[in-house]
């Protein structure tokens, strides 16, 4: 019988994560999940990986090294044709975010509903408050992509074989999903918040209002601050121009904690 287990799909490539950030979502998921799955990273480097973790090569494309972060390119490379046995549920996750329960709901909502899922572009302060005047259409954000595995190769044939100045005026692999995904939906509301657009406070509220955990399954980043920022003791400012703090947030820095065994780099 095939084995069609779920797979959790990362990448590490280049120096802009090390892979203790890998190694710690691996470790949450392996706490969290109450069902089977597969943790597997395209990478071009699996030195420091935990044990445990299936390392895969990238698959090729044809775009310089030099150009693949102007638009996180790699990540395309999730939809090629032989990774995973079709059928098979994948989840795409970045490295960066924080797991907050069990996703195997994530799955479950993959095997019932056909097509490729995303999140929704989540707006900033003022668009969120005045969409008439400050709004704009909304396209995708790639920090989480669900998928079955061969429903979505065409996205990797329509990219393999371009360089940068073919696809530069996309601008990067969440626009490039975006339009081009087979039967494109949105998770639904509220299964992924964004730390800086959702949780973290504007001055003066952010020096007095803790930031709460929220009841998500994943909190995602973009951008400033990083998760690890919030992990370091009182006074270490973190964040944007716009939304920072200079505490610890507690709920991250205890997932950091719980979850950074050994001597990752």
């Amino acid at each position: 019988m095939a084995d069609l287990t779920p797979v959790f799909l990362c990448f590490k490539w280049g120096k802009g994560y090390p892979c203790r950030y890998t190694n710690i979502l691996y470790r949450a998921l392996t706490d969290m999940m109450q069902t089977p799955f597969r943790f597997v990273c395209l990478t071009d480097d699996a030195d420091g990986l935990a044990e445990g973790i299936e390392a895969i090569p990238l698959p090729d494309f044809a775009m310089d090294r030099d150009d693949w972060h102007k638009g996180m390119w790699p990540k395309l490379t999730a939809f090629a044709p032989g990774l995973f046995l079709p059928g098979t549920p994948v989840i795409m996750m970045d490295v960066d975010v924080v797991v907050l329960r069990d996703l195997t709901p994530l799955f479950d909502h993959l095997r019932t509903n056909d097509g490729l899922h995303i999140i929704r572009e989540i707006p900033d302060t003022l668009p969120r408050w005045f969409p008439k005047v400050f709004g704009k259409p909304l396209r995708s954000n790639s920090s989480v992509v669900g998928f079955i595995a061969g429903t979505q190769d065409h996205l990797y044939e329509l990219f393999h074989d371009k360089t940068y100045a073919d696809v530069r005026h996309i601008g990067n692999d969440q626009n490039f999903i975006h339009h081009h995904a087979r039967d494109r939906h949105s998770w639904p509301i509220g299964w992924m918040i964004s730390f800086k657009k959702d949780l973290a406070f504007h001055f003066p509220v952010n020096l007095v209002r803790p930031i709460r955990r929220p009841d998500t399954f994943v909190v995602i980043f973009h951008g400033t601050p990083n998760p690890e920022d919030m992990t370091k003791g009182p006074f270490k400012r973190w964040g944007s121009p716009e939304k920072f703090g200079y505490f610890p947030v507690r709920w991250i820095k205890d997932y950091w904690t719980t979850y950074s065994r050994g001597t990752d780099r």
